[in-house]
Protein backbone atom coordinates (compact mmCIF):
# COMPACT_ATOMS: atom_id res chain seq x y z
CA UNK A 1 0.00 0.00 0.00
CA UNK A 2 2.40 2.21 0.87
CA UNK A 3 4.84 1.32 -2.09
CA UNK A 4 2.23 2.25 -4.72
CA UNK A 5 1.17 5.25 -2.93
CA UNK A 6 4.72 6.40 -2.97
CA UNK A 7 5.08 5.66 -7.01
CA UNK A 8 1.59 7.33 -7.61
CA UNK A 9 3.36 10.67 -5.61
CA UNK A 10 6.22 10.43 -7.86
CA UNK A 11 4.88 9.61 -10.73
CA UNK A 12 0.98 10.97 -10.74
CA UNK A 13 -0.64 14.49 -10.35
CA UNK A 14 -2.23 15.81 -6.81
CA UNK A 15 -5.63 16.27 -8.56
CA UNK A 16 -5.00 12.48 -9.86
CA UNK A 17 -4.06 11.28 -6.83
CA UNK A 18 -6.79 12.90 -4.94
CA UNK A 19 -9.53 11.76 -7.62
CA UNK A 20 -7.98 7.80 -6.98
CA UNK A 21 -7.44 7.90 -3.26
CA UNK A 22 -10.15 10.62 -1.82
CA UNK A 23 -13.13 10.49 -3.83
CA UNK A 24 -15.12 7.48 -5.41
CA UNK A 25 -16.75 5.08 -3.12
CA UNK A 26 -13.95 2.85 -2.28
CA UNK A 27 -13.44 3.08 1.33
CA UNK A 28 -11.25 1.07 3.28
CA UNK A 29 -12.38 1.15 6.90
CA UNK A 30 -15.83 -1.19 5.40
CA UNK A 31 -13.87 -2.70 3.16
CA UNK A 32 -11.71 -3.84 6.27
CA UNK A 33 -14.35 -4.83 8.36
CA UNK A 34 -17.44 -5.67 5.43
CA UNK A 35 -15.86 -7.29 2.76
CA UNK A 36 -15.78 -5.94 -0.74
CA UNK A 37 -18.81 -6.40 -2.00
CA UNK A 38 -20.84 -4.85 1.21
CA UNK A 39 -18.26 -1.86 1.32
CA UNK A 40 -20.20 0.61 -1.38
CA UNK A 41 -23.06 -0.08 0.24
CA UNK A 42 -22.13 0.71 4.13
CA UNK A 43 -20.67 3.97 2.74
CA UNK A 44 -24.14 5.03 1.04
CA UNK A 45 -26.02 4.28 4.14
CA UNK A 46 -23.43 6.22 6.69
CA UNK A 47 -23.89 9.26 4.46
CA UNK A 48 -27.66 9.31 3.90
CA UNK A 49 -28.27 8.58 7.80
CA UNK A 50 -25.68 11.57 8.23
CA UNK A 51 -27.08 13.85 5.60
CA UNK A 52 -31.13 13.23 7.25
CA UNK A 53 -29.44 14.13 10.44
CA UNK A 54 -27.69 16.65 9.99
CA UNK A 55 -29.83 18.08 7.30
CA UNK A 56 -26.94 18.47 4.25
CA UNK A 57 -27.25 16.97 0.65
CA UNK A 58 -26.24 13.35 0.68
CA UNK A 59 -23.57 14.21 -1.62
CA UNK A 60 -21.97 16.66 0.50
CA UNK A 61 -21.32 14.06 3.27
CA UNK A 62 -17.59 12.60 2.50
CA UNK A 63 -15.18 10.14 4.59
CA UNK A 64 -11.94 11.46 4.30
CA UNK A 65 -8.17 10.69 6.11
CA UNK A 66 -6.85 7.64 6.40
CA UNK A 67 -10.15 5.82 7.50
CA UNK A 68 -10.79 6.22 3.49
CA UNK A 69 -7.51 5.38 2.23
CA UNK A 70 -6.07 3.04 5.19
CA UNK A 71 -2.90 5.17 5.27
CA UNK A 72 -2.61 9.19 6.64
CA UNK A 73 -1.52 11.41 4.19
CA UNK A 74 -0.14 13.90 6.58
CA UNK A 75 3.28 14.43 5.68
CA UNK A 76 4.04 14.73 9.64
CA UNK A 77 2.74 11.36 10.40
CA UNK A 78 5.27 9.46 7.85
CA UNK A 79 2.69 7.17 6.03
CA UNK A 80 1.22 6.15 9.32
CA UNK A 81 -1.57 3.08 9.07
CA UNK A 82 -5.02 3.68 10.21
CA UNK A 83 -4.95 2.07 14.19
CA UNK A 84 -7.29 2.27 16.96
CA UNK A 85 -6.04 5.69 18.08
CA UNK A 86 -6.94 7.10 14.22
CA UNK A 87 -9.79 9.47 14.23
CA UNK A 88 -12.59 8.57 11.94
CA UNK A 89 -13.01 11.93 9.80
CA UNK A 90 -15.92 13.19 8.10
CA UNK A 91 -16.39 16.20 5.97
CA UNK A 92 -19.49 18.41 6.01
CA UNK A 93 -19.90 20.28 2.87
CA UNK A 94 -22.41 23.10 3.79
CA UNK A 95 -21.55 26.52 4.12
CA UNK A 96 -24.93 27.50 6.21
CA UNK A 97 -23.44 25.24 9.28
CA UNK A 98 -20.05 26.51 8.58
CA UNK A 99 -21.24 30.29 9.00
CA UNK A 100 -23.09 29.11 11.73
CA UNK A 101 -20.25 27.88 13.30
CA UNK A 102 -17.61 30.72 12.32
CA UNK A 103 -20.36 33.08 13.35
CA UNK A 104 -20.36 31.27 17.12
CA UNK A 105 -17.34 32.09 17.55
CA UNK A 106 -16.58 35.41 15.89
CA UNK A 107 -19.62 36.29 18.49
CA UNK A 108 -17.68 34.57 21.57
CA UNK A 109 -14.46 36.49 20.59
CA UNK A 110 -16.29 40.15 20.49
CA UNK A 111 -17.62 38.90 24.00
CA UNK A 112 -14.30 37.75 25.37
CA UNK A 113 -14.95 34.79 26.13
CA UNK A 114 -11.42 32.77 27.14
CA UNK A 115 -11.35 29.70 24.42
CA UNK A 116 -8.53 27.84 24.83
CA UNK A 117 -8.83 25.85 21.47
CA UNK A 118 -8.82 29.97 19.44
CA UNK A 119 -5.55 29.25 17.94
CA UNK A 120 -6.24 25.84 15.93
CA UNK A 121 -9.88 27.15 15.72
CA UNK A 122 -8.45 30.11 13.92
CA UNK A 123 -6.27 28.46 11.76
CA UNK A 124 -8.88 25.63 10.44
CA UNK A 125 -11.22 28.81 9.84
CA UNK A 126 -8.28 30.37 7.74
CA UNK A 127 -8.57 27.13 5.49
CA UNK A 128 -12.20 27.70 5.71
CA UNK A 129 -13.08 24.45 7.73
CA UNK A 130 -14.18 24.02 11.19
CA UNK A 131 -13.48 21.33 13.23
CA UNK A 132 -14.85 21.06 16.81
CA UNK A 133 -13.06 18.94 19.21
CA UNK A 134 -13.54 19.53 23.21
CA UNK A 135 -15.23 23.08 21.74
CA UNK A 136 -15.84 25.88 24.43
CA UNK A 137 -19.59 25.61 24.95
CA UNK A 138 -20.47 29.18 25.50
CA UNK A 139 -22.42 29.69 22.28
CA UNK A 140 -26.07 28.11 21.47
CA UNK A 141 -24.82 27.35 18.12
CA UNK A 142 -21.98 25.39 19.40
CA UNK A 143 -24.03 23.51 22.12
CA UNK A 144 -26.77 22.65 19.55
CA UNK A 145 -23.90 21.41 16.91
CA UNK A 146 -22.75 19.01 19.81
CA UNK A 147 -26.57 17.98 21.07
CA UNK A 148 -26.96 16.90 17.35
CA UNK A 149 -23.90 15.10 16.43
CA UNK A 150 -23.54 13.14 20.06
CA UNK A 151 -25.95 10.86 19.66
CA UNK A 152 -24.73 9.95 16.40
CA UNK A 153 -21.96 8.16 18.03
CA UNK A 154 -23.76 5.43 19.00
CA UNK A 155 -25.36 4.54 15.81
CA UNK A 156 -22.58 4.89 13.83
CA UNK A 157 -20.96 2.42 16.49
CA UNK A 158 -24.09 0.28 16.18
CA UNK A 159 -24.95 0.55 12.65
CA UNK A 160 -21.28 0.79 10.88
CA UNK A 161 -18.98 -0.60 13.05
CA UNK A 162 -17.27 3.05 14.00
CA UNK A 163 -14.82 2.69 17.10
CA UNK A 164 -12.74 5.32 16.85
CA UNK A 165 -13.27 9.22 17.69
CA UNK A 166 -15.86 10.81 15.08
CA UNK A 167 -14.25 14.46 13.88
CA UNK A 168 -16.46 16.27 11.51
CA UNK A 169 -15.15 19.25 9.27
CA UNK A 170 -17.49 21.42 8.88
CA UNK A 171 -16.56 23.23 4.97
CA UNK A 172 -17.82 26.02 3.10
CA UNK A 173 -17.58 24.59 -0.14
CA UNK A 174 -15.92 21.15 -2.41
CA UNK A 175 -13.42 23.92 -3.47
CA UNK A 176 -11.96 24.56 -0.21
CA UNK A 177 -12.04 21.21 0.42
CA UNK A 178 -9.86 20.73 -2.77
CA UNK A 179 -7.09 23.18 -1.96
CA UNK A 180 -6.96 21.44 1.75
CA UNK A 181 -6.48 18.08 0.53
CA UNK A 182 -4.20 19.27 -2.92
CA UNK A 183 -2.21 21.13 0.16
CA UNK A 184 -1.05 18.02 1.82
CA UNK A 185 -0.43 16.08 -1.29
CA UNK A 186 1.96 18.45 -2.74
CA UNK A 187 3.48 17.97 0.63
CA UNK A 188 3.62 14.39 0.33
CA UNK A 189 4.87 14.83 -3.34
CA UNK A 190 7.42 17.08 -2.29
CA UNK A 191 8.95 14.67 0.18
CA UNK A 192 9.00 11.70 -1.70
CA UNK A 193 10.85 13.45 -4.62
CA UNK A 194 13.64 14.58 -2.24
CA UNK A 195 13.43 10.74 -1.28
CA UNK A 196 14.07 9.76 -4.34
CA UNK A 197 16.75 12.58 -5.44
CA UNK A 198 19.03 11.26 -1.97
CA UNK A 199 18.70 7.66 -3.28
CA UNK A 200 19.77 8.72 -7.08
CA UNK A 201 22.63 10.68 -5.93
CA UNK A 202 23.42 7.34 -3.09
CA UNK A 203 23.20 5.07 -6.12
CA UNK A 204 25.45 6.96 -8.22
CA UNK A 205 27.89 7.36 -5.52
CA UNK A 206 28.20 3.93 -5.06
CA UNK A 207 28.44 2.96 -8.84
CA UNK A 208 31.20 5.17 -8.92
CA UNK A 209 33.07 3.74 -5.94
CA UNK A 210 32.39 0.56 -8.03
CA UNK A 211 33.95 1.59 -11.27
CA UNK A 212 36.88 2.87 -9.47
CA UNK A 213 37.85 -0.28 -7.25
CA UNK A 214 37.04 -2.10 -10.33
CA UNK A 215 39.29 0.22 -12.56
CA UNK A 216 42.20 -0.33 -9.62
CA UNK A 217 41.83 -3.97 -10.01
CA UNK A 218 43.03 -4.05 -13.57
Amino acid sequence: MILQLKKDLFEQSSKEIYRKYLLGQQVWYFSDRFGEENNSSKYDELKYYISEKLDVHFNNVAIVGSAKTGISFNPSKNYRLFNEKSDFDIIIVSPKHFNILWNAYVDMFYRGIPMPEYNEVAKFIFKKFISLKDPTQKHPDIVNWLKTVEPLVKDLQLFFGVEQQINYRIYDSWESVENYHYFGINALKNKVQKHHKREQQISNILSSLIKFKNGNNK
